[in-house]
């Protein structure tokens, strides 16, 4: 599956939302975003396997994703043990506010770098003309 490319510009955009920020600030696919919405949605925390039979998609795919999730800090993921041995994994959205609070982090790390960059701006075109 291709991936689409995302840019800055799509941010500047009017009619921006929630999914572009995504896409761009945490660089997450379409399916990717479609797996953090079903998260967001649940009321309890979801199993792999019901994961990939809502997204019809592989668990290994599926799973590949979560651990993208879980690194991104959008989603938990718990380990819970089973009565006859053995231990499988449920998976949960973080809160709303936690997601806000992580995106605005993002920024202001974009904003810092942003300023840093323009700093040196001017003599690095200099510099790449002379070169």
């Amino acid at each position: 599956m291709s991936r689409p490319s995302y840019s800055i510009n799509m941010l500047t955009q009017f009619d921006s939302s929630c999914e572009d920020i995504f896409a761009c600030l945490y660089n997450l696919s379409t399916s990717e975003i479609n797996l953090l919405t079903i998260l967001l949605k649940s009321r309890e925390p979801l199993t792999l396997e019901s994961l990939a039979n809502r997204t019809s998609r592989n668990k290994g795919t599926v799973f590949r994703s979560l651990q993208k999730l879980v690194s991104l800090d959008l989603c938990t993921k718990e380990s819970k043990t089973l009565k006859a041995g053995g231990y499988y994994h449920v998976y949960n959205a973080v809160d709303i506010h936690t997601i806000e609070r992580n995106t605005e982090q993002k920024i202001r790390e974009i904003q810092k770098s942003l300023n840093r960059i323009m700093k040196t701006f001017r003599s690095n075109i200099e510099e790449m003309i002379q070169n």
